[in-house]
């Protein structure tokens, strides 16, 4: 027997040696191709056409995938829409690159972050280089963003999605009733929407009026804007968006005037060469933005300007959120850096923490007594996103940007049917004083519990108002008439005073330099890219972790994961509800 023990013992310490050097071996091999794959031999030729090949999801910034080698033989990271910004510049001044392709295929964006590419696409134009956009069908913000091509084109048999905007709100109360969860909610701000989907099965009236609004001046933006490039009425457009043009005819479509020709892939590169003067694809050199960003030589000087990064959810349950800890500590490192002379502060969240959101706006207002500070926002900066927000010297929005949603809200989950019915749990506890067990998720809360949170709910939403009657110098009135957790388009926060600006992170980059008075500057960005090693590190560890509890729990793993995602909400919330337009 004992033998046996030790034969089995050692089996298992073996087959866990082996494996881990077999996963060193393995992270080994992938940093060996990752660092082949990344090396930039890139050289600018004659001839070049920047290619954007826009699939996917469009992060803010560019972000290694340490998996993706496996499937394609070159390396390609996610391209970002900071990469894509800087490669159009780029290409602009390149007397190489003849123009821009945007090869478009399935691309999903906020609209405020494809007004910014539009706007960059707009200014490349103005050197004489070409844009062609092409499409085996368009989405409507695809469409939207290939309007600014000299020419646009779309397949034989393709389609275009043209209907105007739409959001569609997600209720979870029904849900949450089946698996015994109640949440307990708590807020001011008649707008306050995020609370909705955990107390009702639909919109309410007011939810409704501010939807309709911020989706009709956003609308307008893109209808302005096509109407612009294409020499379309914008009545027309609307009557367009009203016949289903997705259902029509291609060649219905190109009467219209919303694209320029029907070509099949290669007809649409064959118009590439003839706009670069050569005489077939194959004479064309390829560039992408990878390429161009690898290559360019940053500026270096003494003075620098600082783009500090706030993407995501304010410590939330995401790795990929804003921690508010670590912004703030970084805030702090940009204050006392006596090369950096001022700050752009990218937003693009939802909000989050409230008590999150506080330590930031504070780490901003010491950093405003030292260095301009300019916000510059974009798909969103709402809630705890404009509370970070409201103290800069100067805010910049995109037209399409959601912001505001000035509010409070609390969520306090009363699991008791979940835990005691469904898992079979029972508790009970011994305290020194009446609330030594509070909050607790095992029970509902007391009368006198309620009335306590919602207290404190009032005072969090009355420092909020405070907080932004500061920084827009507005009376806390004044802050209240626009409050109520309303969301406005950054086009509507522009009339009523929550932006000074309508333009994008180059616009707060310009206003910062001629603040603080400079030309020559270095742009440096916070926080530092993950490397590829790091991505892959923080992949493996989630996977890992994952699996193991999976393998743990079994079956009960479903009620492991709504358990964990309710015991790591922050209970108090600035936060937006997510809405997606299409």
């Amino acid at each position: 027997m004992k033998s046996f023990l030790k034969t089995t013992f050692a089996c298992i310490i073996g087959t866990c040696i082996a494996g881990i050097v077999l996963f060193w071996l393995f992270i080994g091999i992938i940093m060996s191709f990752a660092t082949l794959s990344t090396t930039s031999n890139y050289t600018s030729k004659e001839n070049t056409v920047l290619r954007l090949e826009l699939k996917g999801e469009l992060p803010e910034r560019t972000k290694d995938d340490p998996l993706n080698f496996l499937s394609s033989e070159e390396y390609i990271p996610n391209t970002g829409l900071d990469d894509i910004l800087k490669a159009i510049q780029l290409a602009k001044w390149d007397n190489n690159i003849k123009g821009i392709y945007l090869d478009i295929m399935n691309f999903t964006s906020g609209y405020a972050s494809i007004e910014e590419i539009r706007n960059a696409l707009i200014d490349f134009k103005e050197s004489g280089k070409f844009v062609v956009a092409y499409a085996d069908m368009y989405s409507q913000r695809e469409y939207y963003l290939a309007t600014t091509a000299d020419r646009v084109l779309m397949n034989t048999i393709g389609m275009l999605d043209f209907r105007g905007l739409s959001t569609n709100a997600v209720f979870y109360k029904n849900a949450l009733d089946k698996i015994g969860v109640e949440m307990q909610v708590f807020r001011v701000g008649t707008y306050k929407s995020a609370t909705e989907p955990y107390m009702t099965t639909q919109m309410s009236e007011a939810n409704r009026r501010q939807t309709e609004s911020y989706l009709n001046s956003i609308w307008g933006t893109i209808v302005s804007d096509i109407a612009a490039e294409r020499k379309i009425g914008e009545r027309n457009l609307d009557e367009l968006a009203n016949s289903l043009v997705s259902l029509q005819e291609p060649q219905w479509v190109k009467e219209c005037g919303l694209i320029d020709s029907l070509v099949y892939r290669q007809e649409a590169e064959n118009c590439l060469a003839e706009l670069c003067g050569v005489d077939n694809i194959d004479d064309i050199n390829w560039a992408s933005p990878t390429d161009l960003v690898s290559t360019a030589k940053s500026r270096k000087s003494l003075t620098r300007i600082a783009v500090v990064y706030a993407v995501g959810d304010i410590d939330g349950v995401s790795s990929d959120g804003i921690v508010s800890e670590k912004l703030v500590r970084t805030l702090k490192k940009v204050q006392d850096n006596e090369a950096i002379k001022g700050v752009v502060l990218r937003v693009n969240s939802p909000g989050g923490s409230a008590f999150g959101s506080e330590q930031i706006w504070h780490a901003v207002k010491q950093l405003k007594q030292v260095k301009p500070v300019a916000v510059s926002m974009g798909d969103y900066a709402a809630s705890g996103g404009y509370y970070l927000s409201c103290c800069a010297n100067r805010i910049f929005a995109n037209p399409a940007t959601l912001t505001g949603s000035i509010g409070i809200f609390g969520l306090v989950p009363n699991a008791q049917e979940l835990l005691s019915e469904k898992i079979g749990l029972s508790f009970d506890e011994v305290k020194t004083n009446r609330y030594g067990f509070f909050p607790s998720i095992e029970r509902p809360m007391t009368t006198d519990e309620k009335q306590k949170m919602q207290a404190y709910i009032n005072r969090g939403y009355d420092l909020f108002v405070t907080r932004c009657a500061q920084g827009r110098e507005m009376t806390t009135a004044q802050i209240r008439n626009i409050a109520d957790g309303r969301v406005w388009s950054g086009k509507e926060a522009l009339e009523i005073g929550l932006v000074d600006e309508l333009g994008d992170m180059q616009d707060a980059i310009d206003w910062v330099a001629r603040e603080c008075n400079i030309a020559d500057y270095e742009i440096i960005e916070f926080p530092k890219r993950k490397n590829i090693y790091e991505e892959l590190i923080g992949e493996f560890r989630n996977e890992a972790s994952e699996f193991f509890v999976r393998l743990f729990l079994g079956d009960e793993y479903r009620y492991h994961k709504v358990l964990e995602r309710l015991n790591r909400i922050d209970p108090i919330q600035a936060q937006m509800e997510y809405i997606k337009i299409e």
